[in-house]
């Protein structure tokens, strides 16, 4: 066998079954799938692995099957490639080894399995080729890791895109705020003139210049907010008294039609976080789940304790430590969100509503404050049923909230 490398062919007896000649027990286990297919293509033998990857178990019994027990095989592009035009066929007719051959098993039921495929000949003491033996190995693992390692790339360089603008934009929008505070002081100014003049039309005009000047400061100072180095000042939070404090600001802002809830759980733990920063992402999500309940609704903030790992919490983002939990969940009856356009919601400017109506910086934000206090932050929505949003803290300490809500809910007002 010394002067009869493998990839000239392996060479055995020819007057042993094919099955004895390799040993069904030398397959059986083999972390790779393994078959044997005859001089005339037909397969004789396949390990369990085999079967794994081609989704079935053919019976051999039965009508001869050829060259493989896939269902179908594609090409590493996608096309299909009829079974005797594949590699398969080709080394039965060259009676040469095809290695490191990517390829794509088509399952019967349309499920697809990359796969990375040698297939060498098998040769009689004359020469000739009695069959060939192709070794399968499973490269779903393999293409999960790569897109793994593809998508961390791309957040590494996002995040480095997201730096420099941070850097370069604060300095310009600053100077771009200082321009708006002197153009909304000079409406200012004229407003009295204006009004004194009892030009309807006049006014008009002005009403507009004042709603554009409003519209563009604040979408500066959340850029301002977003692209500056925010100070973590963290201290010890009950999140229920937060909420508690918060009810009537809270309804306020979600207004007369919405019916707003608060299910406190009396067990909740402490959390440490920034609590302007905290207080300002609650109200944010506040206003998006308004905005999704034009007619009206029922919006509900909670809290609760969880035990967090990375099994049944596989959305972490990087800074995600296992452990305890305690989370703010709000939660809306509203329109909901598309489910294409749910995995785009946190990238900056993104936004679903009507032009004018968001300046697509809100949950960017939301994100951001989050993560810098070590937080976690997951989204459900369903189209026509609403959407939820969880805030999830590292619980601080062992002590429980001591805020009384009066059962099991209460209401913040309409």
């Amino acid at each position: 066998m010394a002067d009869n490398p493998l990839g000239a062919g392996l060479r055995l007896p020819d007057d042993v079954p094919l099955v004895r000649k390799l040993g069904h027990e030398l397959i059986e286990f083999l972390p790779v799938g393994v078959y044997l297919c005859n001089a005339a293509g037909h397969l004789t033998t396949y390990n369990p692995k085999a079967a794994e990857i081609w989704g079935e178990a053919p019976d051999l019994g039965k009508q001869p099957i050829k060259y493989t027990g896939a269902y179908r095989l594609r090409s590493e592009d996608g096309a299909h490639m009829p079974l005797e035009q594949s590699p398969l066929a080709a080394v039965l007719l060259s009676k040469k080894p095809i290695t490191n051959l990517r390829m794509i098993v088509e399952r019967r039921d349309g499920s697809q399995v990359p796969i990375l495929a040698n297939i060498v000949p098998l040769l009689g003491k004359d020469g000739n080729m009695i069959g060939f033996m192709n070794s399968i190995q499973d490269l779903r693992q393999h293409a999960a890791q790569e897109q793994a390692q593809n998508n961390l790339q791309n957040a590494l360089v996002q995040a480095q895109k997201m730096e420099q603008i941070g850097k370069v934009g604060g300095g310009v929008v600053h100077e771009f705020t200082n321009q708006l505070t002197s153009l909304s002081m000079s409406l200012a100014l004229m407003e009295k003139e204006i009004r004194d003049a009892g030009s309807e039309q006049l006014q008009a005009r002005y009403a507009l210049c004042r709603e554009a000047t409003d519209k563009v400061t604040q979408l500066a100072e959340g850029l301002l907010l977003f692209a500056r180095t925010r100070p973590r000042t963290l201290e010890r939070i009950d999140p229920n008294q937060l909420l508690l404090g918060m009810s009537t600001l809270v309804g306020n802002e979600a207004g007369q039609k919405i019916h707003c809830q608060l299910n406190l759980a009396t067990d909740s733990s402490f959390l440490r976080a920034n609590r302007q920063h905290l207080e300002s992402a609650i109200i944010n999500l506040v206003t998006n789940a308004r905005d999704a309940m034009p007619a009206g609704g029922q919006l509900t903030l909670s809290t609760f304790n969880s035990q967090l790992d990375r099994s049944n919490f596989p959305q972490h983002n990087a800074n995600f430590k296992p452990g305890r939990y305690v989370a703010i969940r709000i939660e809306d009856t509203g329109t909901g969100i598309a489910p294409e356009a749910l995995e785009h919601i946190f990238a900056p400017f993104y936004t679903t509503r009507a032009l004018g109506k968001s300046t697509g910086l809100g949950l960017t934000m939301v994100r951001s404050f989050v993560t810098d206090m070590n937080g976690q932050l997951t989204v459900t929505s369903r189209l026509g049923e609403g959407t939820s949003v969880s805030l999830y803290f590292p619980c601080h300490g062992t002590e429980h909230s001591l805020a009384i809500t009066g059962g099991e809910g209460a209401s913040t007002g309409e």
